[in-house]
């Protein structure tokens, strides 16, 4: 088993990381989805959108006359303190930033094997730009929901945003690995497993 990237493919680090990152986006957005489902896991709240009919402000900040009831921000996060579901977010939301940023240094210290052979150039453009704009909402997604957990909704927009640019994003990405896989018959996938 190879570990670095080489002319045959991917090693096996690159393809952990590949993998290692959907279970956790998976995963994320799971929890992410229940939360909304069930008011946020924190009396209701929601996470990062205010506080019903007070002030408007996100988890971080308190009210108008600046209480803060336990459900979040910063001192929360930094005890431990948030609930169930929440935390399993925060973790995973974590998780996916590191995994990242370890993914992005791995790309600097190993070379990316060449191009599939069955790739056109459209194509190859087309998994670039979806590998480009993958990465940066896996820096995004999760750099701006803490930030709602922390401060409030300034980066709402930015945050749903995020998740719109990686499902469609992700959708191309998939769809040209299954185009390759169904119809071309060029086994791509391989190269990831």
């Amino acid at each position: 088993m190879r570990l670095r990237n080489d002319a045959d493919g991917y090693g096996a680090v690159t393809k952990a990381l590949h993998w290692v990152t959907v279970a956790a986006l998976v995963a994320q957005l799971v929890v992410g989805y229940l939360l909304d489902d069930d008011g946020g896991g924190g009396g209701g709240q929601g996470r990062g959108r205010g506080r019903g009919e007070e002030s408007g402000r996100g988890r971080g900040r308190g009210g108008d006359d600046g209480d803060d009831d336990g459900g979040g921000g910063l001192a929360a996060l930094l005890d431990g303190d948030l609930d169930g579901l929440l935390a399993v977010h925060v973790a995973l939301g974590l998780t996916i930033l590191v995994v990242t940023g370890v993914r992005l240094l791995w790309r600097r210290l190993t070379p990316l094997p060449p191009w599939a052979p069955g790739l056109s150039a459209a194509e190859r453009r087309l998994a670039h730009g979806t590998e480009v704009a993958l990465y940066a909402t896996l820096l995004v997604m999760p750099a701006t929901g803490i930030t709602l957990l922390l401060v409030d909704d300034d980066l709402l927009w930015l945050h749903v945003m995020s998740h719109v640019v990686f499902f469609v994003a992700l959708a191309l990405h998939v769809g040209l690995v299954l185009k390759h896989q169904i119809v071309d018959r060029d086994r791509l996938l391989r190269r990831m497993l």
